[in-house]
């Protein structure tokens, strides 16, 4: 009998173990649909304070400045310059400075000249 009795609470145990684990399971299952929705609120504040910092590296960026130079018969010419002055040539003959809208420049520095189309229409030339 004693046997018995043991065997009796032995399976008592391991039903108890059984309908806790299976209550653990069903807890573990559930409680991940409630947090989801937390996270998800989470997640959206998050790119929102992104955005910001990003804005700030972006200024940082245009702080920077590419140059480039035009080297020929111990020459030197800095293609912003000349940009800068052929723009101004085309102000000087009469235009708008806010009218342009494309610069296309050609810099000859055997003929020490560079030549300029603004607005795919004027076309002019101005000495380095």
């Amino acid at each position: 009998m004693a046997k018995k009795a043991t065997a009796k609470k032995v399976a008592e145990e391991v039903k108890e173990i059984k309908v806790s684990a299976a209550e653990e399971k069903v807890a573990v299952e559930t409680a991940p649909v409630a947090e989801p929705v937390v996270k998800e609120k989470k997640v959206a504040k998050k790119p929102a304070a992104k955005k910001t910092s990003t804005a700030k590296t972006e200024t940082k960026k245009d702080s920077k400045k590419d140059e480039v130079f035009v080297q020929f018969a111990g020459e030197e010419y800095v293609v912003e310059e000349v940009m800068d002055k052929a723009k101004s040539a085309y102000v000087a003959e009469g235009h708008r400075a806010s009218a342009i809208k494309s610069v296309r420049l050609y810099i000859k520095p055997e003929e020490r000249k560079a030549y300029y189309v603004i607005n795919d229409k004027a076309a002019g030339s101005i000495d380095l």
